[in-house]
């Protein structure tokens, strides 16, 4: 007798936290552009809860599962290196102001 099919889709959510809730939502914007193909066979939804991005995925195979995830953490540390250069450089010129005024 055949073991039975369990027809219940494979799912995984990863929460990321960020020093910062606008460090969050930048990654957000930026990761919620770049779509599953279709494919792939995987559903991503990403959310904010405060400074903690929430990325849920759901597949059809534990194998699209992992490809997305893996494909998704690529994204996110290339995210995670340039908010980390260019936010240190905004912070540190937040007191700053250029003028072109001449007196």
């Amino acid at each position: 007798m055949p073991t039975p099919v369990n027809n219940k889709p494979n799912e995984s959510t990863i929460r990321v936290p960020f020093d910062t809730p606008k460090y969050a939502e930048i990654a957000y914007r930026v990761l919620s552009v770049d779509q599953e193909p279709r494919r792939n066979f995987v559903q991503k939804t990403l959310s904010l809860e405060s400074d903690v991005l929430v990325v849920h995925f759901k597949a059809d195979q534990v194998k699209n599962l992992r490809t997305a995830i893996t494909s998704f953490f690529e994204c996110l540390l290339l995210c995670q290196d340039t908010i980390k250069q260019f936010g240190e450089t905004e912070e540190n010129n937040a007191g700053t102001q250029s003028s072109t005024d001449t007196a």
